[in-house]
């Protein structure tokens, strides 16, 4: 069921639509809040007011550069499951007759 779900990021209501539970929601409304404050951190010891725009795209950038590193890994260990799947299915295919 899709419902509304307000958030604030770096000062700014936020308003979206989701079709996941309020909590998986708010988790990763929260996730995009805090790195978007990491990104105003680091901008802070340079810039005594920066961007809003700038920060949120580079938050933006961060989580999509971890997004691919996971989606890396994943691909990693499924390959890594399939390789030593086919070698176990081999192993068996020599000992057992059919």
């Amino acid at each position: 069921m899709d419902q509304l779900l307000t958030i604030e990021v770096l000062g700014q209501p936020f308003t979206f639509k989701t079709d996941s539970n309020e909590s998986e929601a708010r988790a990763v409304a929260d996730f995009v809040a805090k790195s978007a404050d990491q990104v105003k951190l680091q901008f802070a010891h340079q810039v005594p007011t920066p961007d809003k725009r700038a920060i949120l795209i580079l938050a933006a950038l961060n989580i999509a550069s971890e997004y691919f590193d996971l989606k890396r890994q994943y691909q990693e260990v499924l390959d890594d499951i399939n390789q030593r799947s086919v070698h176990l299915l081999n192993a068996l295919d020599t000992q057992v007759d059919f």
